[in-house]
């Protein structure tokens, strides 16, 4: 008589189920951490872009960022006695947040370059 018994096709069938189980647990964590990966990436991207906008017109802003399901808040803080003022942007969204600082050298007007004068 040849062929396998009932008993080595249970056990074999167990051992490719544990196997499969665990094989797709390992994708299932990984497919999470590079999702993850990518929205902190994302909030990174949108939080430098911020921070550009900011250096270009410094002011206070905050809101909804554009169909990306993101809400963002810029301030600005100048440091007594300096010249020096802080960038800093929050991104928030989906549970997560991202902050960037940035300090950087007051403009000054140009009024006050040309001693008040506009030329």
């Amino acid at each position: 008589m040849s062929g396998f018994t009932l008993l080595e096709i249970m056990i074999a069938l167990a051992i490719i189920g544990i196997a499969l189980t665990v094989i797709i647990q390992t994708v299932n964590y990984h497919a999470n951490i590079m999702y993850e990966n990518t929205l902190t990436t994302r909030m990174f991207q949108l939080a430098k872009e911020k921070i550009y906008e900011m250096e270009m017109t410094p002011q206070n802003s905050g809101g909804d960022i554009d169909k990306t399901g993101f809400k963002y808040e810029n301030t600005i803080t100048g440091i007594e006695n300096s010249n020096i003022i802080e960038l800093k942007t929050v991104v928030k969204g989906y549970g997560r947040q991202v902050v960037l600082n940035e300090f950087v050298i007051k403009k000054e007007d140009s009024k006050k370059k040309n001693g008040g004068k506009n030329r």
